[in-house]
């Protein structure tokens, strides 16, 4: 009878799981989708103060990566006086490399799929923020340098096999 509540236990412990992850995704029907595009940076920002509270840290630079899943891989050079950098990864085969040189870096990046890639070189600049999210399959994102239009960027991604490259050149 111990071996049979055991193995119920296990059974609840790892699906059970899996379904708590599963309840925080909605689908929207907008054309836009600003309100899911509002509730995805919400759930973001929710995870983010949730992994800054564990941490119990006081540093003026942080970098957290939370990965789940198969070869993911993240490489990040920042080089600022104040910096928060967050990244979330679930699925496989996902790529996040950022070298970013700014006084203030403020970046928070969440891909959910597989063969997701986000990259970002940005230098220069007083105050680097965005928010990114991929979400889907094959999801490419090559983001060049820095300028006023681009502070604090919101770009979200969603479906398969789409590339956006964004360069910012100050002239």
């Amino acid at each position: 009878m111990k071996a049979a509540t055991y193995i119920l236990f296990t059974f609840l412990f790892f699906f059970g799981s899996g379904l708590l992850i599963a309840q925080t995704y909605s689908t929207s029907s907008s054309a836009l989708g600003g309100t899911d595009l509002q509730n995805r940076v919400a759930q973001l920002d929710l995870l983010t103060s949730q992994i800054a509270a564990n941490r119990n840290t006081s540093a003026n630079n942080a970098i957290y990566i939370q990965q789940v899943g198969n070869y993911n891989t993240s490489v990040v050079n920042t080089r600022s006086n104040s910096s928060a950098v967050n990244l979330f990864q679930r699925g496989d085969n996902n790529e996040i490399l950022l070298d970013v040189t700014a006084a203030n870096i403020e970046e928070n990046v969440l891909q959910i799929g597989v063969n997701n890639s986000f990259i970002d070189v940005s230098r220069g600049n007083i105050v680097h923020s965005a928010t990114v999210i991929q979400r889907g399959r094959d999801q490419n994102l090559i983001w060049y340098g820095t300028n006023s239009i681009s502070d604090k960027l919101l770009i979200s991604m969603q479906g398969k096999n789409q590339t956006v490259f964004i360069r910012n050149i100050k002239r």
